[in-house]
């Protein structure tokens, strides 16, 4: 009985929808509009996606949990190890969607976002060196970003599930221009005040400096999952379903 329970549900799981929520507006490939009409859909289905949506197995957006990221580059004087565990990132449900471009000839999609404030918080783990500084701390960490625009831009192919066509989403990159941010690490030099308050005055004063060290790296395991959270939604709308021909 139980295993019977289990494929019903691994069924479900992975099965196709025939049918869209009543937010999710899809716009037709021929539309000579698409982008103007995607970009109106998006702004409408963000929302509703950042909440979690049961129909296409996937979870809330806000806060969005990473267990480990680790970062280590440079050599030398310029090296910095850094482990952060238990990531949480916070923001997204007041991200705006200013622009959408889809080009089914070239097969990319480029959406670019503002958000007000991104916030990511986890415990870390540092050594090396950072602004060319010795660095050395273990506690929590405290990363905002003050009204950024975020570019995203990723490669589709069609590909069959069971003989359907699937939009699927692979080769991501992500481009992060914020207008300021905010560091904090607690704990830095055994719990030493003093190093420890000069760093993080030094980190924010140099913050531009900071921020295309460390956050290409973060920002790169959270489009990550993005991707895989993307995937998992594309896999349960077929082609014909999510992109039509013409609309109803």
């Amino acid at each position: 009985m139980r295993l019977i329970l289990l494929a019903v549900i691994l069924h479900l799981a992975h099965a196709e929808i025939s049918q869209l929520p009543s937010y999710f507006k899809v716009c037709s490939r021929f539309d000579p509009n698409f982008n103007e009409c995607g970009l109106k859909s998006g702004r409408e289905i963000i929302p509703y996606l950042v909440k979690g949506e049961r129909l296409f197995n996937s979870p809330p957006l806000d806060p969005l949990e990473i267990k480990e990221i680790k970062l280590s580059h440079g050599q030398g004087r310029g090296q910095l190890n850094l482990t952060m565990r238990d990531v949480k990132l916070l923001g997204l449900k007041d991200a705006y969607l200013q622009n959408y471009s889809h080009d089914f000839n070239t097969s990319h999609t480029t959406f670019l976002l503002t958000v007000p404030q991104i916030k990511v918080l986890s415990t870390y783990n540092a050594s090396g060196h950072i602004l060319m500084l010795p660095i050395e701390g273990t506690g929590n960490m405290n990363i905002t970003l003050v009204d950024t625009k975020c570019k995203i831009r990723y490669h589709f192919s069609s590909q069959k599930i069971n003989g359907v066509d699937h939009l699927l989403l692979s080769a991501a990159k992500v481009h992060l221009d914020p207008k300021r941010m905010y560091i904090h690490l607690d704990n830095l030099f055994n719990g030493d005040k003093r190093f420890g308050d000069e760093m993080n005055e030094l980190l924010n004063k140099h913050w531009k400096e900071v921020f295309y060290e460390i956050t290409p790296h973060i920002a790169a395991s959270f489009l990550e999952m993005f991707i895989g959270l993307g995937n998992t939604i594309s896999k349960k709308i077929p082609y014909d379903l999510l992109v039509p021909e013409k609309l109803c």
